[in-house]
């Protein structure tokens, strides 16, 4: 699925309130949210998946739960593919995000590496199959872009 034009969105639920989660996505003009954790839980209720669903459902925030692309219990690679192709496809229709529960992509190391399974596992695949950039929003609003595939990465 090649594009010039589709552009994922990432981002991380972290510690943020349900308010403060939405303000982002809204900043974004994010109308999909894919939630790529193996499992959806957090810790924090407003990111446990039904609760999740549900508020970005009442927001007018499309939502669906790929676990094959999650980075804790790592999928075959059929169905891994299958989940990267499922976030282009949503993302060439619509302005899509990627979700999990790291807010920063970035370690803070002299040399920075990849602070999640988002950037080291995905965005390279995402990018290899046809996203023409990957947007990380950051915690407090501003966005980054880089190459991912520079960075070390345990994925």
């Amino acid at each position: 699925m090649k594009s010039e034009s589709i552009a994922v969105y990432t981002i991380g639920h972290g510690r943020h309130s349900w308010a403060e989660f939405l303000v982002l996505l809204k900043k974004y003009e994010i109308a999909f949210l894919c939630d790529v954790r193996s499992a959806a839980r957090s810790r924090w209720v407003q990111f446990n998946g039904a609760v999740l669903k549900e508020n970005l459902i009442d927001n007018g925030i499309g939502y669906e739960h790929l676990p094959e692309c999650g980075g804790k219990t790592l999928a075959k690679t059929e169905d891994l593919e299958r989940g990267v192709e499922r976030v282009l496809e949503l993302a060439a229709e619509v302005k899509t995000a990627i979700m999990c529960s790291e807010s920063q992509p970035l370690t803070k190391h002299k040399i920075p590496r990849a602070n999640c399974h988002r950037i080291g596992l995905l965005s390279p695949l995402l990018k290899a199959k046809g996203a023409s950039k990957i947007i990380h929003i950051l915690p407090e609003g501003e966005s980054i872009e880089f190459d991912e595939s520079a960075l070390a990465s345990i994925w």
